[in-house]
């Protein structure tokens, strides 16, 4: 009797603490990410990506992407680590929200900003991340925006500069043709 009482209670319990993990402080950058790099996963939509570093730039139409690679940066900016739970301010409006890293934090991602366009389940999501340490210094802005909760556009710029040496730059912007 007392076995199948404590069964019973540690399954009560482990429900409690698995909604407890499913509730997130921020915006699911990641959730959001995962669902739009399956849907293009299965999809293959044709994209023109432009890329550009330095001043040497190419353009190119293409199906082979691995999507979960080209987006990467988008999922692994995700806030709702549990570490990261009070790092950033939140400013919430009618257009949306923006994320900011508090003074007092150190992590990659500084900010974070999500505006619901006027068309309807429609995105644009811009991150500012950026880490130094003695040696090394880099900087980069990334983009996504969604129409009717599809992936149409992507870009990611960046600065990196080493320790006695001038900054270089690089850039991917990518468009969805089709989907």
């Amino acid at each position: 009797m007392t076995k199948k009482i404590l069964l019973i209670s540690l399954f009560f319990v482990s429900c409690k603490q698995e909604k407890k993990i499913t509730n997130k402080k921020y915006f699911d950058l990641k959730g959001f990410s995962e669902s739009i790099i399956a849907e293009l996963e299965i999809k293959k939509p044709e994209v023109t990506k432009v890329w550009q570093i330095g001043n040497q730039k190419e353009t190119k139409s293409t199906k082979d992407i691995d999507w979960a690679k080209e987006l990467s940066l988008f999922v692994e900016a995700d806030l709702n680590k549990r570490a990261f739970v009070n790092s950033y301010s939140i400013n919430e409006s009618s257009k949306g929200v923006n994320y900011k890293l508090k003074p007092t934090e150190s992590l990659l991602v500084k900010s974070m900003a999500i505006e619901n366009l006027e068309e309807k389940n429609s995105k644009l999501i811009r991150i500012e991340t950026s880490t130094s340490n003695y040696l090394f210094k880099s900087n980069s802005k990334i983009m996504m925006k969604t129409k009717n909760g599809k992936l149409n556009a992507y870009s990611v710029f960046s600065i990196q500069k080493l320790f006695l040496s001038k900054p270089d730059t690089s850039s991917i912007d990518g468009k969805i043709i089709n989907l």
